[in-house]
């Protein structure tokens, strides 16, 4: 594979390591799945900003044991073996057939290719919580070596609400590994400023000049304090530019410490669980080249989106691997992954907001919003939705979606689909009428289109009033 900078590989990033390069990867910095035992959403906003009015499964972290776990865990004993061979089997004696046992599996094979594709003078650190972090921690020393074992980073945060037999729960944990002895570190980077009660202490003795008696004290840094291994630094604020909406987004400032510290400018970084691109950001604000990883198109679409509002490179310059490059692709998506492909053309390809009613959804697949101005005073938006068809239809799909339109109280549908329309699928589109746009009655649109695919990659795009870019936002 060609490690491109501004990289983004929707699928498994199991798979899509196995294609990396040996030692080809400056920095992994990565925040997967805890093991939770919970279904994540993203909170969409209303039209006026505020609370949420559908919300869209991100990623789903509970695991069961199965034919892949157990796939996997003879594939980890006996192609891999050595210590993570001993270690997973003497795990699944203690845990059996167990959701964390699956977990384990998954994440052990998944850091073994880290490992291989790190460079000698390469990092990791992976987040976790108390789900799993004492097991993981042993899957760690397994693959990486207890002699490698760099810190465990305790980020501490204030937060509300408290269990009411319990402490608060107010850290999370990052295990930072070595490849081998040879590991970067920017101290001078990452330092931090000494609290006033030291320096007001200290004030005679700042470097290497000293004023006054000498007591035989410490001198400072002038450069700042060495850090500790435990980092206040506060979750992202609701109002926060850089919050997407996305779940378990963590802040920008604790990866930019995290990238700091152990890679150099042009350094490649990697995040295999991208989600919302948190440390793809960090890197590319601190110089970095990077690649993210992500199973959903969901997540695709919140990095670009990140991308545009941060850097003005923009969204143009994002090399994306894994959603289809042509309409022939497009077609075999359908056919393997219908599920796949409606949610590529709903959040990627119409850019709407997706239906988490995947049953019972009415034949909406996804909705968008758009504004109106002002009506009576007050601002009017209207509605356009979709329905997504992969396989082969027939002239009474296209009249059911007219009457979830109508339930919907849609302004505008788009129906679409893999093969054209008949004449008379044709004729029932153009019996919906025509849409004349209120903030300007001669703009007019077709009420019902139907929307070919291929259509996408000619660069055709349906005809819809303009809207603000953002996704999830």
């Amino acid at each position: 594979m060609n490690l491109q900078n501004r990289t983004l590989i929707r699928g498994d990033c199991l798979e899509a390591m196995r294609e990396f390069p040996d030692a080809c990867i400056d920095l992994i910095a990565t925040d997967p799945p805890f093991n939770s035992k919970r279904d994540y959403f993203v909170p969409y906003k209303d039209e006026k900003g505020q609370k949420p009015d559908v919300l869209l499964k991100a990623f789903t972290d509970t695991w069961t044991w199965g034919e892949a776990a157990e796939a996997t865990y003879q594939e980890l004993i006996l192609d891999v073996g050595g210590q993570i061979g001993d270690t997973i089997e003497g795990l699944r004696k203690f845990l059996n057939e167990t959701p964390m046992m699956a977990y384990l599996v998954m994440m052990a094979f998944r850091i073994v290719e880290m490992h291989r594709i790190l460079k000698g003078t390469g990092s990791l650190y992976l987040h976790c919580d108390p789900s799993a972090s004492h097991y993981l921690k042993i899957i760690l020393d397994a693959i990486f070596g207890t002699n490698n074992f760099r810190n465990e980073i305790v980020w501490c945060y204030r937060g509300a609400g408290y269990p009411k037999n319990d402490f608060g729960r107010r850290h999370d944990i990052i295990f930072r590994y070595s490849k081998d002895l040879s590991y970067i570190f920017n101290l001078d980077d990452v330092r931090e400023e000494y609290a006033e009660a030291t320096k007001e202490r200290f004030k005679h003795y700042i470097g290497n000049k000293r004023q006054g008696s000498d007591f035989g004290l410490q001198k400072l840094n002038p450069l700042g304090k060495h850090p500790d291994d435990w980092w206040q630094i506060q979750p992202i604020a609701p109002s926060a530019k850089e919050r997407t909406g996305y779940p378990t987004q963590k802040p920008i400032e604790l990866y930019k410490r995290i990238i700091a510290a152990s890679s150099n400018k042009g350094d490649m970084i990697l995040d295999p669980f991208c989600g919302c691109g948190t440390t793809l950001m960090a890197a590319e604000s601190l110089q970095r080249q990077w690649i993210g990883i992500d199973i959903t198109y969901l997540a695709i679409g919140a990095v670009k989106t990140q991308a545009e509002k941060f850097y003005t490179t923009g969204t143009g310059s994002i090399y994306v691997i894994g959603t289809p490059e042509n309409a022939e692709q497009a077609s075999a998506l359908a056919r393997t992954d219908p599920k796949g492909f409606e949610e590529w053309c709903v959040t990627h390809v119409l850019q709407f907001k997706s239906n988490p009613k995947k049953v019972g959804d009415g034949g909406i697949d996804g909705t968008r919003r758009f504004s109106l101005g002002k009506v009576k005073g007050k601002q009017a938006f209207g509605t356009a939705v979709a329905q997504i068809k992969g396989g082969s239809y027939t002239l009474g799909h296209i009249r059911d979606f007219r009457t979830a339109m109508q339930n919907e109280n849609a302004d505008l549908g788009i129906f679409v689909a893999t093969t054209p329309p008949t004449r008379g699928m044709k004729t029932e589109i153009a019996r919906a009428g025509v849409y004349e746009y209120p903030p300007n009655p001669q703009i007019t649109y077709p009420r019902l289109q139907h929307y070919q695919i291929q259509n996408y990659f000619r660069g055709e795009l349906p005809k819809l009033p303009p809207r603000d870019k953002t996704i999830l936002t």
